[in-house]
């Protein structure tokens, strides 16, 4: 995906629709780890929208955000979601859905998140 796509994206990602937020999430989570493109989606405001997308969604939706955020963990960047007011809440559903999720895709990305929130810290 395009740098150019940006606004599109986090158009999609915030609609109504959660198939078009699904598959909009979906095309994320295999361009977000290129740091020049996670450079300019961050600074669009992308990860008040991923962030909301984690807090407010389920099933595949929610999986392929957690896995977006992940990617994004993983290239040593989107570290500010973890900043602020709302750091704890966004914790607390990582660590819930890591105790009452069975959903193996949606673990994954929970697991990698609070792996790479572990090694931050040390």
């Amino acid at each position: 995906m395009d740098q150019a796509d940006i606004p599109a994206l986090l158009s999609r990602l915030t609609s109504d629709e959660d198939a078009v937020r699904k598959m909009a999430v979906f095309k994320l989570q295999s361009s977000i780890n290129d740091p020049s493109f996670a450079d300019v989606f961050i600074s669009s405001g992308g990860l008040i929208v991923l962030r909301r997308l984690i807090m407010g969604t389920g099933g595949n939706t929610l999986a392929y955000s957690l896995q977006s955020l992940s990617r994004l963990l993983e290239v040593d960047m989107g570290w500010d979601i973890f900043e602020g007011t709302t750091a704890a809440d966004l914790v607390e559903r990582i660590v819930e859905l890591i105790v009452t999720n069975p959903l193996v895709n949606i673990l994954r990305g929970a697991m990698s998140i609070l792996v790479a929130l572990r090694c931050r810290i040390d």
